[in-house]
């Protein structure tokens, strides 16, 4: 018992240490753009990346990262120190303790702002210290030197592919002010419009994107209440946080939860003896599959635009990442309660685990990405009636809690539904929302399903083929019949169930959002979730695949070819992405050379002027004003930072306050981004009259705000109306 909970101590600290480099390699990237490196740029940070404090905003994010990541080491420590009572339940499980870290960071930014941060300053640095001595001197150095190379090798890959395609940017205001000029992909809106919810949540409570006061909407928010309290404890702006910390503390955080997950899966199918002897920082195999699995056995480009292979969401889009964390999370909370050696402590706990535990990891997947949830509805109905779980009172009350939790998802997911269809002209297209094969038929060439359907569920597959292979090989006696009845085979059925719920429902409906190539990505949100689950347990069952290896030439042969093929395009996918980030630094470097007054832009003025009443404007006067830009205002509304329907978005973003009338001109058609939630989508079908103070105010009141922030133009100040009640 002993030794297999050392050797987990060990494999958790090995997994702490691995996401903790990946933490420091994106602060360090972070701060060699800002400061031009190498291309000698020199860039006046204070503009636009300033924070409320002499803390550089990368430095705290990588201080509130090693936190979280090590966090669950921290409490080992008390543990041992101590002996503290539930010690080897669900608990005290490392996907528990993560969670709780979270639940620390957000309770700290709720209560204490970004003053209690010098505290964490120290927290961390003596913690990793720690961690990081007690990991290296646990194992032999040989290995620990390899495995930090490999560590910082795959990091600096997943650094280029986070900022590499100008999604997010540690220069994400020069990319606006140079938006047309930038050659290759730039998703800026996406920024634009989520820190605009943020901020709404911020001063007003209320989850809207403040283009037309602020009304609430229908959308998966939970991201932005977390985000909201860690922006505080930052003490930075949402576009600071959105473009920096959030890659610093949320992707090596999906790291750290995908193999926690691997380790308790690895756990609950092994003996003891067996987890015991594992080292995981020597484990080639390993890493090996967690790297491929992210950089891609297919070509990219090819995979990307040809077969919707979108593998890599979770480093790109917060709401994604953040749901799938919560689920590995909560899929390793539940080996913990399975496979628990403190049956006593377990009994106990039992009831807060089913009735209050369970619905509410249940909420919080679902209010972060409700696609996800589906998913994990799905899986806990299939064990409750699997696992014949019906058969206990307590675990019939907590199905009915969920289920209704599902029924309340489904009604959402409806609206939401019907709601982005009303606002869509289909012209030829199918008006029904149940469209059989909508997916396929819309965005892949039939010659091109089966290959699609292959390497969407490649790792699941994968692990299929091996485990009932390797099945075969130990059990002379193969019954599938037999190993279905005695439940044998119960994660070959789990990931089975994602592959197929996961593919479902664009096999059936016609998702939304409608007439748009995000369309197809709502698509994947369904399905990639499969993928690494099968990635997971292909990763828990190495052990048992390696002494299959061992026995079978022909499997061998088998996946030689595939093997080196696979291997071929590793290395090009990897060299693609790196290098693209150093021809996007070198290309964003060379227009700022170019440009040395690129402030006095019409778009650098408009930027600068949104920070400028952002940063002065009390907190107290904010909450009780709207911004107004009426459509005269050519310079604003005809600006080249984004399309534009996600112009707007600026305001609220930037400046943290809602918009009056806030909806592009007449010849812009909104797109996506929630429009549908204002009235006639946000489209004009009229020029804009009566933009008199008077007439302002009237609508300003209505909304239940006293003041207008009035920008006639660029380079005048704004205009503050006082507006009083009747």
């Amino acid at each position: 018992m002993e030794i297999t909970t050392t050797h987990q101590n060990d494999a958790s600290k090995t997994v702490a240490v691995f996401c903790s480099i990946m933490a420091g390699v994106f602060a360090l990237v972070c701060y060699l753009i800002q400061q031009g490196y190498p291309f000698q740029l020199e860039i006046d940070r204070s503009h636009f990346y300033d924070s409320k404090h002499f803390f550089s905003p990368i430095l705290s994010a990588l201080v509130l990262s090693i936190f979280l990541l090590n966090f669950p080491q921290a409490y080992r420590i008390l543990e041992n120190k101590f002996k503290l009572s539930f010690r080897n339940t669900w608990l005290t499980s490392d996907a528990t303790l993560s969670l709780i870290g979270l639940i620390i960071l957000i309770i700290a930014g709720k209560i204490f702002s970004f003053y209690i941060l010098p505290i964490f300053y120290l927290i961390s640095f003596i913690l990793f210290a720690y961690v990081f001595y007690t990991w290296f001197k646990g194992g032999h150095h040989r290995h620990s030197y390899l495995f930090i190379a490999m560590s910082i090798l795959f990091s600096i890959w997943v650094t280029s592919h986070f900022y590499g395609y100008w999604m997010k940017h540690p220069l994400y205001f020069e990319g606006l002010i140079f938006f047309e000029s930038l050659p290759f992909f730039k998703g800026f809106k996406d920024v634009l419009f989520h820190s605009a919810i943020i901020n709404m949540i911020q001063l007003h409570g209320v989850a809207s994107s403040g283009l037309n006061g602020i009304p609430s909407f229908f959308y998966h928010f939970g991201t932005h209440w977390i985000f909201t309290d860690i922006i505080k404890l930052l003490g930075t702006s949402t576009i600071t946080f959105y473009n920096i910390a959030l890659a610093i503390i949320f992707i090596p955080f999906w790291f750290s939860s995908l193999l926690l997950l691997a380790i308790n899966l690895k756990k609950w199918r092994e003996k003891s003896d067996l987890f015991a002897s594992w080292h995981l920082r020597s484990d080639i195999k390993f890493w090996l599959i967690l790297f491929v699995a992210n950089i891609g056995l297919l070509y990219y480009p090819l995979a990307h635009d040809g077969l919707f292979l979108y593998w890599n969401l979770h480093i790109h889009l917060a709401s994604y990442s953040l749901s799938l964390t919560f689920s590995f999370l909560f899929i390793g909370m539940l080996l913990s309660f399975a496979v628990s050696h403190n049956r006593i402590l377990t009994k106990k706990t039992e009831p807060i685990f089913l009735i209050l535990v369970l619905p509410f990891m249940v909420a919080l997947i679902g209010f972060t990405k409700l696609t996800t949830v589906f998913l994990i509805l799905a899986f806990l109905f299939y064990l409750f009636i699997r696992l014949k779980l019906y058969k206990s009172v307590l675990y019939n009350l907590s199905f009915l809690i969920i289920s209704g939790m599902g029924i309340a998802i489904v009604i959402i997911s409806l609206s939401i539904a019907f709601s982005a269809k009303s606002t869509v002209d289909f012209g030829s297209q199918a008006t029904s929302i149940i469209y059989p094969f909508h997916f396929l038929r819309t965005w892949l060439h039939p010659s091109m399903w089966l290959v699609f359907l292959f390497f969407c569920c490649f790792w699941s597959i994968l692990f299929i083929t091996l485990r009932l292979w390797y099945e075969k090989s130990i059990n002379h006696s193969f019954h599938l019949n037999t190993l279905f009845i005695d439940r044998k085979w119960l994660d070959i059925e789990i990931v089975m169930l994602f592959c197929i719920a996961g593919l479902l429902p664009g096999m059936i409906f016609h998702l939304p959002p409608y007439n748009q190539i995000t369309s197809a990505t709502g698509n994947v949100y369904f399905y990639d979730f499969q993928n690494w689950i099968g990635v997971s347990f292909l990763l828990a069952s190495l052990s048992q695949f390696n002494f299959l290896i061992k026995r079978s030439k022909k499997l061998v042969f088998i996946l030689l070819i595939p093997v080196m093929v696979g291997s071929y395009y590793v290395v090009v996918n990897y060299h693609l992405q790196v290098s693209y980030l150093y021809k996007t630094e070198l290309h964003l470097s060379q227009l700022i050379k170019n440009n040395p007054n690129y402030l006095s832009t019409t778009e650098g003025r408009i930027l600068k002027l949104l920070h400028q009443i952002g940063r002065d404007m009390p907190v107290s006067e904010k909450k009780k004003t709207l911004v107004f830009i009426p459509q005269s205002n050519t310079d604003f509304w005809n600006a080249k930072f984004e399309v534009c329907y996600a112009i707007p978005f600026s305001v609220p973003a930037i400046t943290g306050m809602a918009m009056l009338d806030g909806f592009p001109p007449s010849h812009c058609k909104p797109m996506a981004f929630s429009y549908e939630n204002y009235e006639n989508s946000g489209m004009r079908t009229k020029k804009q009259t009566n933009t008199n103070d008077k007439a302002l105010c009237s609508q300003a009141l209505d909304k239940e705000f006293s003041q207008i922030l009035r920008i006639d133009n660029i380079y005048t100040q704004p205009r503050l109306i006082a507006c009083e009640k009747k």
